[in-house]
This record gives C-alpha cells, structure tokens and sequence, in this order.
C-alpha cells in the first residue's frame, strides 16, 4: 500500500498520520446512499478505511493493519512500544469497532498486546466529527478517559485511531495514559488525516 505519512503534533511523544484521508470530493448524484452525495477521491489507505468503515468490509483490516505494522517496524521512535492501544470507540451501536480491530491487528503484526479494555471512554460525547469548534471539542473531551490500571506505568505506549482531525480527541486520551496510567511515554499513529476546519 503506498502511504505519505505526515508528523501529527500534540502532547505526545511522536505522532504520525499514514496519508490523508481524502484527496478530492465533489457533488456526486447520492443515487444509491447517503454516502454518494459526493463524488469522492481517497487515498489508497483512505478508501481503505472508507470501505471497513461504511461498507462493514472486513476484508481492509489486514491491508490497514499490516501497512501500520510496516511501518513502526521501520521507524527508530517507536523501537520500544510495550503495546497498542486504540482509542474508545463514540458510536457504541457499530456491528463491529474498526478502530479497536485495526489496533488489535496492528498488535498482532508487531507481536504486542493491543488490550481494548485498558484505555477507557468513561463519559458519553457526541459525535465530534460534526463540531466544527475546537474548544467544544476540548470541553466535550474533559475527563471523557480513564485507565483500568496501573499495568503500563513507565511504558511506552502507541496509541492508534483511523483519523486525525483537530487531534483532541488523542489528546485527551493520552492526557489520561500519562497522568492517569504513568506511563513513560505516548506516542501516536492513525491511518489518515483530514483536514480541522476550525
């Protein structure tokens, strides 16, 4: 899979993004869906993403995750990470969770636990893909995660979900595993970016 990674900045210690998420879009006739509306463009991995997302093919998981895997193993900051860690899942009524899939596939691909019972939503939140406000989105994510426990304490952790945006929703999380789970160090990687508009 051809990726052009970007950095991603917060408060973690590395952060990357595979590749955006969307190229191009325009009307599109919205013939067949909802999700037709827009004649879409994506990247390799961002159709990807698309189709196991909303069109429940499981078959992208493997292409996703071992396109991840590649490349921590060819990256010397993350040579140290204990485990993957997905962020919790908003939409709680998913047939399935791609994020937590994908994580746990991530793992598996570099032989390290992905536990989805570790890093936690605690506080239920609205879908921040429609709010547009960045400090909404930080007031919305105020206290949102918490750890189980203690068992990452000094660690380094690699924290994953499928798209950057404004970055909140990561920072929050790894707010959580820092403070609240010790650990010695977050960094982070998602399968693409798209653009914040605010």
């Amino acid at each position: 899979m051809e990726l052009n990674p970007k950095p991603i900045y917060g408060n973690w210690a590395h952060g990357w993004a595979l590749d955006r998420h969307t190229l191009s879009s325009r009307p599109g006739d919205g013939e067949r869906s909802k999700y037709d509306r827009f004649a879409t463009e994506r990247s390799e991995i961002g159709e990807a993403l698309y189709r196991l997302k909303y069109r429940l093919d499981r078959g992208q998981i493997e292409p996703i995750a071992r396109a991840a895997a590649e490349f921590v193993c060819n990256r010397l900051e993350f040579a140290a990470i204990h485990a993957v860690l997905p962020v919790p899942p908003s939409n709680m009524d998913r047939a399935f969770q791609p994020v937590v899939e994908l994580a746990a596939a991530i793992g598996a691909g570099l032989s390290l636990p992905a536990p989805d019972d570790y890093l936690l939503k605690v506080k239920a939140t609205p879908a921040l893909k429609n709010m547009e406000d960045t400090r909404e989105r930080r007031a919305e994510l105020d206290n949102a995660f918490a750890v189980a426990d203690s068992r990452y304490a000094g660690m380094h952790l690699l924290l994953f979900d499928d798209l950057f945006r404004s970055g909140e929703t990561l920072k929050a999380a790894t707010a959580a595993l820092l403070f609240a789970g010790r650990a010695g160090s977050v960094s982070v990687l998602t399968a693409t970016y798209t653009r914040s508009r605010s």
